[in-house]
């Protein structure tokens, strides 16, 4: 869910992928330390956007004290659109952040060590949405008016498995324009757009980007090798403190919403209600359902860091056990 802007209400919506040339990496002992008599340990995490569902779970283990429970004196800064999560992590101002997997391996395709400790989505929220009728599978775009963030790497890797020819326009955040042209498809996420459009008389088709075959991990969870060996307790406890608010939110997302609401004013809660509701399955089914919250596959992240090779948008393979762990997730 990101900021949005239809003909009449605002929602929630920008895309995550970060085409970055990042900072090289900061002492990540400036923000975080080892807890000392008892006193907490300091911790930040950087998300990718104003507070919303898609964040319900961290909020709610800083509501729910899960954090403190945990010795964490715990910080959430929201991302924004001049905000980059990648690159305050990678400088040392905060310990953890929120992006997608293949910004992860873009980074360190660029030499930045950031490294996936968990992944909130299971399947992507990510979508395109057509007008009602006009997109029923992935052919159906050619031919179209397709709004979509520059650089995506889905959207390469769709136009290229599908042979579409297009005509590309930039994503700006507006749906006027996909409003008023019936031959338009644009980017959005399944837990905000379909609702805003409907509310504004809009009835929409969308087709899941997971479905395409780019199987990213959305909104996953990095921090910094230097983290990781440095302050492994650190890494364990966030992480602890996390699953137990995902879990939280799942089955309190009503009592947790008001919460996210204070962070975020212009969110409606019935629109956080949808959300919560259309994420469930997208973050606690697939992988998760058997290895248990955050879980991410080497299949996968072997699977999308080849597809990125073959697109061009990254020119090293590495081992993906350095790209990611399972080893903080669960108890």
């Amino acid at each position: 869910m990101r900021k949005i802007k239809s003909s009449k209400k605002i929602g929630v919506f920008i895309t995550a992928m970060s085409m970055l040339l990042l900072t090289a990496c900061g002492d990540a002992k400036e923000s975080g330390g080892s807890s000392k008599d008892g006193e907490l340990m300091k911790a930040k995490l950087v998300t990718n956007w104003f507070a919303q569902p898609e964040h319900g779970g961290n909020y709610a283990a800083l509501k729910q004290d899960f954090y403190k429970e945990e010795g964490l004196d715990m910080t959430i800064e929201p991302g924004g659109p001049q905000i980059s999560s990648t690159q305050i992590v990678a400088s040392g101002k905060a310990q953890f952040g929120y992006t997608q997997a293949e910004d992860v391996l873009i980074a360190r395709d660029k030499g930045i060590p950031l490294v996936a400790i968990g992944a909130i989505f299971q399947k992507s929220p990510q979508v395109l949405i057509g007008h009602e009728g006009a997109l029923k599978d992935f052919k159906d775009l050619d031919g179209k008016t397709v709004y979509t963030a520059p650089g995506s790497g889905y959207w390469e890797y769709i136009k290229k498995a599908n042979d579409l020819e297009v005509k590309d326009m930039a994503y700006t955040g507006s749906l006027a324009t996909f409003i008023d042209d019936p031959n338009a498809v644009t980017q959005g996420y399944v837990t905000s757009e379909p609702y805003v459009l409907e509310q504004d008389g809009v009835k929409t088709d969308y087709l899941f980007i997971h479905d395409s075959g780019f199987e990213t991990y959305a909104n996953v969870i990095f921090t910094t090798e230097d983290v990781i060996k440095d302050n492994p307790e650190l890494v364990q406890s966030f992480m602890k403190a996390t699953t137990k608010g995902w879990e939280y939110y799942r089955d309190h997302s009503d009592e947790i919403n008001p919460f996210l609401k204070e962070k975020n004013p212009d969110l409606s809660m019935e629109l956080m209600d949808y959300g919560a509701k259309a994420e469930e399955e997208l973050i606690f089914g697939g992988d998760a359902k058997e290895h248990g919250f955050g879980y991410m596959s080497d299949e996968r992240w072997t699977m999308l860091q080849d597809e990125l090779l073959d697109l061009g948008i990254i020119k090293k393979k590495e081992d993906v056990s350095k790209i990611f762990t399972n080893k903080y997730l669960g108890e």
